[in-house]
């Protein structure tokens, strides 16, 4: 299963969104607990415009592991993408607190600056 992972990984890297929501649709059936799956099917769903099902994605990933640094941030950068900042702002306050030192905390701190 971790190798139809990489391959959706790589096909929605690649622009082959289409390719990519099947691969993360199947894994996902097989392992529903699976962040990363979540997290690369929301992706997949943003790059062809489905922001709300998007953020559904996302939300899932995150209801399953609070504390995946990567996958708070990318709710934050979602709604700032949507302009929604009041929603995005304590997201990107979170991320900092999980790890501040990290790429993700560094990024989220500079998007606070903007704020």
């Amino acid at each position: 299963m971790d190798r139809l992972l990489e391959q959706a990984d790589e096909l929605r890297r690649s622009g082959q969104y289409d390719k990519a929501l099947s691969l993360y649709e199947q894994v996902l059936a097989e392992q529903p607990e699976l962040v990363m799956g979540w997290s690369g099917l929301a992706h997949t769903v943003m790059n062809q415009g489905e922001f709300e099902l998007a953020l559904q994605h996302f939300q899932r990933a995150a209801a399953l592991a609070p504390q995946e640094q990567r996958v708070v941030y990318d709710i934050a950068m979602l709604h700032t993408m949507l302009g929604d900042y009041d929603k995005a702002r304590p997201l990107f306050s979170r991320v900092v607190e999980i790890d501040p030192k990290s790429k993700a905390g560094t990024e989220a701190q500079k998007q606070l600056s903007y704020y």
